[in-house]
């Protein structure tokens, strides 16, 4: 917020500046990191299980492979709609007077 002093008379003014820009960049870089990271450790967990699950049961890998697929729906699934769920209501929040 900057005050703009003319004639005597002062006003106050908002001045976007590169700030702002910078903490926005800051937190979008910070989101692509975290799903990032996020989906590594996803991905790093589904061979590990996969893995398991082909030695432990006996599977043949296509098999294997074809049931860590529909697990990794289901669980994806289910986390797209709570996330989905959590941003309908924080803009709903926002929206609020």
């Amino acid at each position: 917020m900057a005050v703009i002093v003319i004639n005597g008379k002062a006003k106050a003014a908002s001045l976007p500046g590169m700030a702002g820009l910078r903490a926005t960049a800051a937190r979008t870089v910070r989101r692509a990191m975290d799903y990032t990271a996020a989906a590594v450790m996803i991905c790093a967990v589904g061979a590990a299980l996969l893995q398991l699950a082909a030695q432990i049961a006996g599977f043949p890998t296509p098999v294997a492979v074809t049931m860590f697929t529909v697990m990794a729906v289901v669980v994806l699934r289910s986390l797209r709609k709570h996330w989905r769920t959590r941003a309908r209501h924080r803009r709903a929040i926002s929206l609020l007077p």
